[in-house]
């Protein structure tokens, strides 16, 4: 090949990624929805509202529409963010189990490979719950009861984070509980409120919002916020799990709109709005870039299908 060829194709190249670099320059041009895979009055609802705020004012007031698609732990709204058209419209607000724990128990349109991280966000303890006026004031007690069989525990959808730290602590303490799936935090407590059920897996927030009981939590130590409940390790066994939420768009969105994203949402987590409101609901901020918080999430979609290999849930 000549080298004035050589020289065309370069020249070429160059104008090309100018070219691109300028049509990505006026990002956004129109609104860009965030996908709240949960129903509204969530958890996720509530902090996923907060982060749309904040995003919208590190975007120089850009238009963030908050869309709840609720419905299968998640899946559903996570599935129509991975659809979408890469093109940096449309966010995905996920938290831990959408993204890293119900790909592997059963086939979802989706899977590991189907997004791009773009920040964590935020990362709360889990908590073991009954209900204020439960007989129950310690997890032991409660497990030595859930031995004799059919005690009901209750939490979000089969491979959620609520349910995986009470089916954790329950194969940990050699017993079974039989588990009432809802569709949210609200309803999950709504349960062992009115009888339904004995126990509720959730994060430890749940406990100040719904006014139930905290008998464990699955953090490394004790919580600022439940100074007197011990954690699963000081009990014995070895169990941390958190509910992470994460920023994702569809594999094959362009670098350009990855970035500004992830820059945005380094500012939005600083926003004093945001900062207050996640106090109030007493979720902790967690911030990771979108190089480390790439690899945190490839590293937990790996110790998630190992986890749910020891206790039970896939083969």
């Amino acid at each position: 090949m000549s080298i004035y060829r050589l020289s065309m194709y370069a020249i070429s190249a160059v104008f090309a990624a100018m070219a691109a670099t300028a049509a990505f320059a006026d990002w956004p041009e129109r609104p860009i929805e965030l996908v709240i895979a949960f129903p509204p009055g969530s958890h996720a609802d509530v902090s996923g509202r907060l982060f749309q705020t904040a995003m919208s004012k590190a975007l120089d007031g850009a238009t963030i529409v908050p869309l709840n698609v609720p419905g299968a732990g998640g899946t559903i709204g996570t599935a129509q963010a991975a659809a979408a058209a890469p093109d940096g419209y449309t966010v995905a607000y996920s938290p831990v189990a959408t993204v890293t724990i119900q790909p592997h128990l059963r086939p979802l349109p989706y899977g590991k490979d189907s997004f791009i991280p773009i920040c964590k966000i935020s990362d709360t303890a889990t908590a073991i719950l009954v209900a204020p006026d439960s007989k129950y004031n310690s997890l032991d007690d409660l497990m030595k009861d859930a031995k004799a069989g059919g005690m009901v525990a209750t939490g979000q959808a089969v491979g959620s984070l609520p349910h995986i730290v009470q089916a954790a602590a329950a194969k940990a303490y050699g017993v079974g509980f039989v588990y009432l799936p809802t569709d949210g935090g609200a309803a999950s407590a709504k349960a062992i409120l009115g009888g339904e059920a004995v126990v509720q897996g959730d994060i430890y927030t749940a406990a100040n919002i719904y006014g139930t009981k905290a008998l464990a939590v699955a953090s490394a130590e004790r919580l600022a916020a439940l100074p007197d409940v011990p954690t699963l390790r000081e009990l014995g066994h070895d169990i941390q799990l958190s509910v992470w939420f994460g920023a994702f768009v569809p594999a094959g969105t362009p670098d350009a709109i990855v970035e500004k994203l992830s820059t945005a949402c380094a500012a939005a987590l600083r926003d004093a709005d945001f900062v207050k409101g996640m106090e109030t609901l007493n979720y902790q901020i967690s911030y990771l870039g979108r190089e480390d918080f790439a690899k945190f999430f490839s590293d937990q979609y790996k110790r998630n299908a190992s986890l749910l290999a020891e206790i039970g849930l896939v083969k």
